[in-house]
């Protein structure tokens, strides 16, 4: 692809997510995709061929700027709290950075199970490496015994529902008051203490 390809593609991609997160994905077409875009609905059909094309784009853009390799040995301190809350924030990083993706992903769950189930499965390889964490955390006696699967679920439990949360009442409501991302890791971390 050129660089001009590129550029327009991005352009395309870029609008297709705003309008998609706004109205879902039935509801937007391909001459509004291309208005917005400020390119003709040619130009749109010559580079992805479809509306799902673009969609597909948009989701194996999510996957690959994930940051889930940012969770590895060099950032653990195995300082429960320290280590819980850097896991946290870079979880919410992901989430934020792709809040619009998680909105078409809500709002076509039923009619579009796939996109949901990319970024399920996309979860579920931090969940790996969450629960490795815990199960470490268990061996050097740090962690209270248990199944470190269940404590890693509950940690992005947790922090998924303070994102969900917060993006539906995004431009509706005011965020809850006193909600600090790190006071509540820290209660979650007194709770796991042995």
């Amino acid at each position: 692809m050129s660089a001009k390809t590129e550029n327009t593609a991005d352009k395309i991609i870029s609008s297709t997510v705003d309008l998609m997160s706004e109205k879902g994905y039935k509801a937007v077409t391909i001459k509004e995709i291309a208005t917005a875009a400020s390119v003709s609905e040619m130009t749109v059909f010559r580079t992805f061929g479809s509306k799902k094309a673009i969609l597909d784009a948009i989701i194996n853009s999510f996957l690959s700027s994930a940051p889930i390799e940012q969770l590895n040995q060099k950032n653990i301190t195995y300082e429960l709290e320290k280590d819980l809350l850097m896991i946290s924030e870079l979880y919410h990083e992901v989430l934020n950075r792709n809040k619009e993706i998680y909105l078409i992903s809500i709002m076509e769950r039923k009619t579009m199970p796939a996109i949901h189930l990319s970024l399920h499965n996309n979860a579920i390889k931090f969940l790996t490496m969450v629960t490795e964490y815990f199960r470490v955390m268990q061996q050097k006696g740090k962690v209270i015994k248990g199944n470190p699967q269940s404590q890693a679920l509950t940690l992005m439990r947790f922090n998924y529902g303070k994102f969900i949360s917060g993006l539906l009442l995004e431009g509706i409501a005011s965020p809850f008051p006193d909600d600090n991302l790190q006071e509540s890791i820290s209660i979650i971390a007194k709770g796991l203490q042995p």
